[in-house]
């Protein structure tokens, strides 16, 4: 990427962080950032597509990966939100849209231990059948201003640590797990579980 290409993304990611930053916490209430907040959803997989054409590819959809699974939520997609709302999450409307088998997440979620937290833990939702499959990772926060930019790179992501967490925070079957997380971003090699 060219250095000015560079900064324009830097500038629009710091921007984004704010934006972010006040989404989630200058205006806390259920229907912004709880599960009331479902309309996000839409505007998400439209902003995310555009994104990731107009702006910079690492804004558009990516494939969701066997290594971040955390396990299944068994239970509703709504009743998964209001257990993830009541453990502190908050929706996350400006995170870059997965996919699995072309299938759009449902809902985005972080965890962060105070508002300009450096990192935070992410977990993605993907209603199937009468459970909710939960897949995670652990990252620089998005919306603090001072950490968007390397957030955006993705290289200091680490897989396996997200799903610990996931997994110590909520209740989920973990035995569909079928490979080891990484120690890394999501784009590293996991390895498989030995059965």
């Amino acid at each position: 990427m060219a250095p000015v290409s560079r900064l324009v993304v830097a500038v629009l990611a710091r921007f984004g962080a704010v934006v972010g930053l006040c989404q989630a916490y200058a205006l806390p209430v259920r229907w912004n950032r709880g599960p009331e907040s479902r309309w996000w959803e839409r505007l998400r997989r439209r902003a995310s597509a555009l994104l990731g054409t107009v702006v910079d590819e690492r804004a558009g959809p990516r494939p969701i990966t066997p290594g971040e699974y955390a396990g299944r939520f068994d239970g509703s997609l709504a009743a998964a939100e209001r257990l993830l709302y009541a453990e502190g999450f908050v929706r996350n409307p400006l995170s870059r849209l997965k996919t699995r088998d072309g299938q759009a997440e449902r809902g985005s979620w972080v965890y962060r231990e105070s508002p300009l937290a450096r990192r935070q833990l992410h977990v993605m939702l993907f209603p199937d059948g009468a459970g909710v499959d939960v897949y995670a990772h652990e990252e620089l926060s998005s919306v603090n201003p001072l950490a968007s930019a390397d957030h955006l790179n993705g290289t200091t992501q680490n897989v396996a640590t997200g799903v610990e967490r996931a997994r110590e925070r909520l209740p989920l079957e973990t035995s569909g797990a079928t490979t080891e997380p990484p120690e890394g971003p999501w784009d590293s090699r996991p390895s498989r579980v030995e059965q």
